[in-house]
């Protein structure tokens, strides 16, 4: 099975942004984005909200919106209150694996952000996004029944066995 091409996009004051040379470049508003994924054979959306990794819930109303549309896993602060609003919109929220998770119903929807060297086995959480990813992290989660993510500029370092492992690579274009 071929992993599931995922691509990045920043959110921030309910407009879209791709980084390019370091800086927030503007593409638009995240509605015709996710439209145009859609129509492109695009099934999920990797979302870094800057507002809601400051605590901000400026943007929960575009996601309502994505949701309808498209699938989407959102970056934000490990914060009860942005989470949980989150989950009821049916997004899957990116937190660290050191969130508190355990009042959190939606499990499936819930993925773990895994620092490079994590010793920990993310617990509670469906899915795992690798941070600075290795063949042996790939395999170790993937054991652990976990589905893995990795972001692109780790794709030519996994080998041939690890590559099937692997549910979705996140991309910048």
């Amino acid at each position: 099975m071929n992993a599931l091409r995922i691509p990045l996009i920043y959110l921030r004051d309910k407009q879209a942004f791709r980084k390019e040379g370091g800086m927030l470049r503007l593409i638009g508003k995240p509605l015709d984005f996710a439209k145009d994924a859609k129509k492109s054979g695009c099934q999920l959306i990797h979302i870094i909200d800057t507002d809601a990794l400051s605590g901000l819930q400026n943007n929960l109303d575009v996601y309502d919106g994505l949701t309808y549309i498209i699938n989407v896993e959102v970056e934000c602060a490990p914060s009860p209150v942005i989470v949980m609003k989150l989950l009821s919109l049916k997004c899957r929220v990116v937190v660290p694996p050191s969130a508190d998770i355990a009042s959190m119903k939606e499990k499936k929807l819930l993925v773990a952000k895994i620092p490079a060297g994590y010793g920990g086995d993310a617990d509670g959480f469906h899915d795992v996004i690798l941070e600075d990813a290795d063949d042996s992290a790939v395999m170790r989660f993937a054991t652990l029944g976990k589905r893995v993510i990795i972001h692109e500029k780790d794709e030519n370092k996994m080998s041939g066995k690890t590559k099937g492992k692997i549910f979705g690579i996140i991309t910048s274009s």
